[in-house]
């Protein structure tokens, strides 16, 4: 067995390294926390990109949280199936292959409130082409440009023309806003706040206008992991969360105000020490865990705080360690920097229960984009 405070896993022996692994009783705090910060679950519409997984989304389900966030078409296959009340596509769709594959789950899943998002007149035109040849009603958001100009639309005339626009076509329904502002991600809480203050007043003003014009905003969602609380508490706004269900160090490093912990882990293993330079080497290549961020901030070995990577290959991780070193052969529990794309590295995660056994794997459903 390996156990740090209370983490723990029985049988290292019985996974190949490296293996995800989901700390049940720590995933399950986590979404019974999220609800009790905003709330309920009903003020959530929380994005499945974390965990990519059709088993937590039930979780969420159970929970009370039945609106969920969606980046391909795959999760949003996924969220329907298991039983989303309301699902958003908040990707823009530029093929109408894609929108003829969204068309058919809208009428898959007839019961459900299901919306696309569209920022520019060409994801529009899109939508309208496809609808209009299948004849087919479609929900449509305004994603709407908080400053990240990554997706979006400013606020202003041009927002409110393509409202419009969706508004006046015969097959498509104005469902209201969306906004993303992960670029506001200010460690400071009171910052954080007054940012998503004034976003909430923008979205409100705006709101104000079209509804003026007798335009229907039925749905306002905005926020990510840093703001979502905000707009959660907002009356007739959702907040949409998403790396709250696992966590992770970068997460937990910069928002120690937020009562979540990591619950998704990785089981690697030394295969090589130096004790003359003060390295080990563990299987936990970029192949393992996410390589997006500083070689530094990829992984945390829990039990070994000042180990630092310092060089990453496809199969390899090498950290510098102050003081005894691992043994070759010894098993470590690594918290990702970033948990996202660390998921989709795995076909499936490994649940585990407190007394540190397996207990059950849940299949990454949503992992291949397609």
């Amino acid at each position: 067995m390996i156990t740090y405070e209370d983490y723990s896993v029985a049988d290292p022996d019985a996974l190949e390294t490296p293996s995800m692994l989901l700390f049940q009783d720590t995933m399950d705090d986590n979404i019974r926390s999220v609800c009790d910060l905003v709330g309920g679950g009903q003020n959530l519409i929380a994005h499945v990109k974390t965990h990519k997984s059709e088993a937590v989304v039930r979780k969420q389900v159970e929970q009370g949280i039945t609106g969920f966030k969606c980046a391909t078409l795959k999760e949003l296959e996924m969220v329907l199936l298991a039983g989303a009340r309301k699902a958003i596509l908040s990707y823009p769709q530029c093929q109408e292959i894609k929108i003829e594959r969204f068309c058919d789950l809208v009428v898959s899943y007839p019961d459900a409130w299901v919306a696309s998002i569209v920022s520019s007149p060409f994801h529009l035109k899109v939508l309208e082409t496809v609808a209009t040849r299948r004849e087919q009603s479609l929900g449509v958001m305004l994603d709407l440009d908080a400053g990240m100009h990554r997706t979006g639309i400013g606020f202003g005339p041009g927002a409110a023309e393509l409202y419009r626009q969706i508004n006046a076509h015969p097959y498509l329904q104005a469902f209201g806003f969306h906004l993303y502002d992960g670029h506001d991600n200010f460690k400071d809480v009171q910052e954080r706040q007054a940012k998503a203050q004034r976003n909430i007043e923008l979205l409100q003003e705006f709101q104000k206008q079209i509804e003026s014009e007798k335009i229907p905003v039925p749905c306002v969602v905005a926020g990510g992991s840093w703001s979502f609380p905000y707009y959660a508490r907002t009356h007739g706004m959702y907040g949409s969360p998403g790396t709250f269900i696992y966590w992770d160090a970068g997460y937990t490093r910069d928002m120690p105000d937020m009562p979540f912990r990591c619950a998704a882990l990785v089981l690697t293993q030394v295969v090589d020490r130096y004790p003359d330079v003060g390295s080990i080497t563990t299987d936990l290549g970029c192949k393992g865990i996410s390589s997006d961020l500083l070689l530094e901030e990829r992984a945390t070995l829990l039990g070994h705080d000042n180990a630092k990577m310092v060089w990453q290959s496809e199969e390899h991780a090498m950290f510098q360690i102050e003081g005894e070193l691992p043994a070759v052969g010894d098993y470590l529990l690594a918290v990702p920097g970033h948990i996202c794309p660390t998921t989709i590295r795995y076909p499936g995660i490994h649940v585990i229960d407190t007394a540190g056994e397996v207990v059950d794997y849940y299949l990454h459903t949503a992992r291949d984009r397609q």
